[in-house]
């Protein structure tokens, strides 16, 4: 049976609203997250950290299995935040007041993973090596991670940064003082007030950019903290260096998707404001309908659109960082930890 015009263009609208809602893009980065892990999981990539299990690698697991759960625990914590929000905001709260907390959301959550992890790391993470590593080497917060993750993040931050500066500039205060307005004014019609729509301004930006700012600083010195404490003996090098390289890692997918999520929070409430094209005025007269332009209109649009995508990215990030603890099909099988003439005295 051939389904009406009008009807299948109503499906099509329902399924396009469905593809843009937040817990859609959680099921999507979910699933492309699980997909990550389960590759990981069955690779030979865990073949130095199958050194972290049995008897002998006791002293290592104990070393770095907090901050790789901690670690774990912030990933999960950030992306099933990130669903709580939105469904508190939507279906729950009142709606009273600014929800100022909405872009900074994920970014506190990842903060205080971020800390977490680097008070264990300064804590049980540390200490002196039971045989010192000869001749000693400096390492700084790069030694560890990723050139290509590290530029990911920083330029994550400056979208974040950018976005949070130019739609704070171009906002407005509503009657209460608090910038969350975009004034546009109506071309054709300059005797007619101008429309007022919800948008990204200070309210949401400046908490957004202190939490930002802190994330970076606190990432920055959870991977010099990691990178510069000592090995615990030469034997176990090749080993810590791999421990070492998951807990920088980590750091950096978890800033980089909770920055990533507030981009897209951001981008939201900008393209909230491009959509807006038209407004109808009805008077006794009858009904009256002007165009609605302003400047950046097709800009905003185009980041309303793009938040779906970036926001899926940044929560298989989360998702991945969260799945880190699954076992590799190495691990699962690993034999009795290596020793010296195994691993070998690498550096």
């Amino acid at each position: 049976m051939l389904i009406p015009f009008s009807t299948a263009f109503g499906l099509l609208d329902v399924a396009g609203a469905i593809a843009v809602w937040p817990p859609m893009s959680f099921v999507i980065g979910l699933v492309a997250a699980a997909t990550v892990v389960a590759i990981r999981a069955n690779t030979s990539g865990g073949s130095e950290r199958a050194g972290l299990i049995g008897a002998r690698g006791s002293s290592l697991r104990r070393r770095y299995l907090g901050e790789h759960a901690t670690l774990s625990i912030a990933g999960a914590s950030v992306a099933l935040g990130f669903v709580v929000e939105f469904l508190f905001r939507g279906y729950v709260w009142n709606g009273s007041g600014t929800s100022w907390w909405r872009v900074a959301a994920p970014l506190v959550v990842a903060l205080v993973g971020v800390a977490a992890t680097l008070a264990v790391i300064r804590t049980r993470g540390s200490g002196s090596p039971e045989r010192p590593v000869s001749p000693p080497i400096r390492r700084s917060w790069i030694s560890f991670s990723s050139r290509g993750a590290l530029i990911a993040l920083a330029l994550t931050a400056v979208a974040v940064a950018a976005t949070t500066i130019a739609a704070g500039i171009a906002s407005s205060p509503n009657a209460e003082g608090e910038w969350v307005w975009l004034v546009v004014p109506i071309p054709n019609a300059p005797d007619v007030d101008p429309l007022r729509v919800t948008f990204y301004g200070w309210v949401y930006g400046v908490p957004a950019l202190i939490t930002l700012a802190l994330l970076v600083i606190t990432a920055w010195r959870g991977l010099d903290r990691s990178a510069a404490r000592s090995f615990l003996r030469p034997e176990a090098v090749a080993i810590e260096r791999a421990a070492r390289r998951r807990t920088a890692g980590s750091i950096v997918m978890l800033s980089t998707g909770a920055a990533l999520i507030a981009l897209a929070a951001a981008w939201r409430l900008v393209g909230n404001a491009g959509s807006t094209t038209t407004l109808t005025i009805e008077d006794a007269s009858g009904a009256a309908t002007y165009d609605v332009a302003w400047r950046f209109a097709e800009l905003a649009s185009l980041a309303g659109a793009a938040a779906p995508i970036v926001e899926i990215i940044g929560l298989c990030l989360l998702l991945v960082v969260a799945g880190s603890l699954v076992p590799s099909a190495v691990e699962a099988v690993a034999p009795a930890p290596a020793t010296s003439t195994d691993v070998g005295y690498a550096r």
